[in-house]
């Protein structure tokens, strides 16, 4: 923090509040998840107010996987939704301007990979939050998006693909006790 405090040694504001945010996703990567959600939201903060930061996507997914991990699913969802919407935002903002076109010779882009793991982060809190049919929808989206940027073979999008599969296997189990209770689950005699 020293070296990007305003009298460090970077003079430039916007490249100190550039390195700043990036300092404080590194302590997070080193830090146990109490600590780690507490130096993402400054992240975050000044990624939120500069212009020049890299990727708060990516600070929004690990405060995902790190409120998730605490059990605080439901602020998970919201980050990966964030996620979700910036990086759609960014490649619209490219899309307008015409630079679709100059994704990697390997067709993947960093922001398409990106966007297949918020989507697959948002349905795994959802399934937390027993969301199930959402869940499904997001997973469907995650292997949209890794099949486009990864290939249908490529073991992450098996991976997202299985996880898909899970959750159908849960929405029906769920869906058969929901039946069995509501067809007569209940026994008992006719009283009398």
């Amino acid at each position: 923090e020293i070296l990007t405090s305003p009298s460090g040694y970077i003079l430039d504001k916007k490249m100190r509040m550039k390195l700043r945010a990036v300092t404080f996703n590194n302590f997070a990567a080193s830090t146990n998840e109490e600590e780690n959600s507490k130096y993402l939201a400054k992240a975050l903060k000044i990624e939120l107010t500069s212009e020049e930061v890299d990727n708060p996507a990516g600070t929004h997914l690990n405060l995902c996987a790190t409120l998730s991990q605490l059990g605080r699913h439901g602020p998970a969802l919201e980050h990966a939704q964030c996620a979700i919407e910036l990086l759609e935002a960014m490649a619209e903002t490219r899309e307008q301007k015409g630079q679709e076109g100059q994704a990697p010779p390997n067709g993947a882009t960093d922001d398409g990979s990106i966007l297949a793991i918020a989507w697959h982060n948002m349905a795994v809190e959802q399934e937390h939050l027993g969301m199930l049919e959402a869940a499904l929808s997001s997973y469907q989206q995650a292997v949209s998006v890794a099949e486009r940027e990864w290939g249908a073979g490529h073991v992450k999008t098996l991976a997202i693909k299985y996880s898909l599969d899970e959750a159908h296997e849960k929405l029906a189990q769920a869906r058969s006790k929901t039946s069995k209770a509501s067809h007569g689950g209940g026994g008992g005699g006719h009283g009398g």
